[in-house]
């Protein structure tokens, strides 16, 4: 059951990065996603670790207006060694003119479960240079083996100088 809700997050944030809104005015005509404001290029990076460690993630924006914005990434992880692997996706979305923010990760550890994290959060305090910002996080690993684990629920406050 995890496996099918880690692949349905991958398949959304997939179809999301090709997806564009359709105008009401008339049918097919669609309108043009506007570009990012800061102009970032789609991401993509690997690493092999030892001992036989391959690590894939690309990271990329679906969307932004310059109020709003969602960004999305998969990740895959296989080690050679003893032939496990992990899938994962998530979606983060920003409101800049509220402040707000979500995000959801959802992670296949292969023969340990499946990991679901969840974070909402405020920007406390922005200008031209710094970024503090508060929030919420959940978190939880379902069907390991040894049942599902303990909830996590947390808060936290980050900056950035």
């Amino acid at each position: 059951m995890q496996k099918l809700v880690v692949l349905f997050a991958a398949n959304l944030a997939l179809a999301l990065a090709f997806v564009s809104p359709v105008d009401n005015n008339g049918p097919g005509r669609q309108i043009p996603i506007p570009k990012p404001t800061d102009e970032k290029p789609n991401k993509f990076d690997w690493d092999v670790r030892k001992p036989g460690i391959l690590d894939l993630k690309t990271t990329g924006t679906f969307y932004d207006d310059g109020g709003k914005r969602l960004d999305g990434s998969a990740s895959y992880s296989k080690n050679f060694v003893d032939h496990s692997q992990k899938i994962g996706a998530g979606l983060n979305y920003h409101d800049y003119n509220s402040r707000l923010g979500a995000g959801l990760n959802v992670q296949d550890l292969d023969r340990a479960g499946t990991r679901v994290q969840a974070e909402l959060t405020n920007t406390l305090l922005k200008d031209r240079f710094s970024n503090i910002e508060g929030g919420l996080r959940y978190g939880q690993t379902f069907n390991t083996p040894y049942g599902n684990s303990e909830p996590f629920f947390g808060g936290f406050v980050r900056g950035r100088f």
